[in-house]
């Protein structure tokens, strides 16, 4: 998604002067960009305006040439666009998932139920589409791979009475409902859905629907918000979609939070929604092939990073090994940014820090270093408390953490060896 706003910066970056000339150069073509991706016209328009009138400004901050300005402007105002990064709690809960035919919402409630299941919760699925087919033996089928509980009737007429045994029946402490999808939110799903939540008392109410729709997310998500009062919005088929960057703007400028992103098709390809992953994917990356040669001379081998899971010791021994080699202050320098315009959990990645995520991770168990993913709102106070941090340091650490995880787990040994894309996007990462 947004991959030619890469392109773009990195052709600004290589310009000799950023004068006028050069930033309406990229102005255009960040408009253009992002029209590509299904962005709302209007608010391409204003962020056109915005990044204008801020980076010509004569007045420099202290320490930055006016392309690092320029820079971080841009970086900026797209993470802006973009909205804010979802909050998730692992608490006991009630989930309605809706949404209109073909959004993917019974796959959904699978990489959901699997996400809380990961994280300690005993989760249970509950089929309330008796209009498709499909749809039980599919919930059931999913629920089995995932040894998670389930319940629904193959031949009911009624998804309210089946909800209603549901909840009496499953014995879990997250339970979610699949509902049925129309062709279009029409006054019968608006009642159905509002009996099963009377009957279910959700305490959260994700629309599901596809990146492929682009900023018509931002109708969708806005009838339904009116009707049943969503919590939030989950946008699937994002690993296929050119028109996923439209459905995430379009659905912040409705007011309303995305909090999950699908990736794919495998139970797994559940994502919490961060826009800082993206505007990190859309800005210009370092000239790695200079570098290869320092990751040859880590200590431990890169390639022994690909085998098995990446836990939080691992973590441990690449953050350690990226500062001892001085790797960091060579990312720093062939990056587009001054090393005070990029991201503060980049820049600050100092032999300090390092040394404080190695404190709270001796205050974490080792089910939590094997996966950090069971960390909830109480396990982070804990690591908190024991090592003399914040929560929200906690927090940066374990997202510091997935972010690397993500990259290692996406690129391949080919690409290790070649120095290619993957490869970049993984070193992007490692001293996050």
């Amino acid at each position: 998604m947004f991959d030619k706003i890469k392109e773009s910066v990195q052709k600004f970056s290589g310009k000799s002067v950023a004068d006028e000339e050069a930033v309406e150069q990229l102005v255009k073509d960040i408009q253009r960009d992002l029209i590509k991706a299904d962005v709302d016209v209007s608010l391409v328009s204003d962020l056109s305006d915005e990044i204008r009138d801020e980076a010509l400004k004569e007045e420099l901050p202290s320490g930055l040439t006016r392309k690092e300005h320029v820079l971080e402007i841009v970086y900026n105002k797209l993470e802006e666009l973009l909205g804010d990064e979802a909050e998730i709690e692992a608490e006991p809960s009630n989930i309605l998932l809706c949404g209109l035919f073909g959004a993917g919402k019974t796959t959904t409630a699978g990489k959901i139920a699997n996400f809380y299941r990961k994280r300690g919760l005993k989760p249970a699925l509950i089929c309330a589409d008796t209009d498709r087919p499909a749809a039980y033996d599919q919930l059931k089928q999913i629920a089995e791979e995932l040894d998670v509980q389930f319940y629904g009737e193959k031949d009911a007429e009624d998804p309210v009475k089946v909800v209603e045994r549901g909840k009496q029946e499953v014995d879990a402490d997250l339970t979610i409902v699949d509902s049925a999808g129309r062709d279009s939110l029409d006054d019968k799903l608006k009642k159905e859905l509002s009996d099963i939540e009377k009957v279910f008392n959700p305490d959260q109410k994700f629309l599901v629907m596809p990146a492929d729709i682009g900023q018509s997310a931002r109708e969708q998500a806005e009838s339904f918000e009116e009707a049943v009062d969503i919590t939030g919005v989950v946008v699937t088929k994002m690993d296929s979609s050119a028109k996923g960057g439209g459905a995430l703007v379009a659905c912040k400028h409705s007011d309303v939070s995305v909090k999950f992103i699908g990736t794919g098709e495998e139970m797994g390809d559940l994502e919490v929604y961060d826009p800082v992953d993206f505007v990190s994917e859309m800005i210009g990356q370092p000239d790695l092939e200079s570098l290869l040669e320092k990751i040859e001379q880590m200590d431990t081998d890169p390639e022994e990073i690909l085998e098995g899971d990446f836990t939080m010791e691992d973590f441990r021994d690449q953050i350690k090994s990226v500062s001892d080699t001085g790797m960091m202050e060579e990312m720093m320098d062939q990056l587009p940014f001054s090393s005070s315009q990029i991201p503060d959990n980049v820049s600050q990645m100092t032999e300090g820090k390092i040394q404080h995520y190695s404190v709270m991770m001796d205050s974490m168990t080792d089910d939590e270093m094997q996966d950090p993913s069971v960390i909830g709102k109480s396990r982070a106070q804990r690591i908190a408390e024991g090592s003399g941090s914040s929560r929200s340091e906690v927090r940066e650490m374990i997202k510091n953490y997935r972010q690397t995880k993500n990259m290692v787990d996406k690129f391949d040994k080919g690409s290790m060896r070649g120095g290619g894309g993957s490869m970049q996007k993984m070193m992007k990462n490692l001293g996050i």
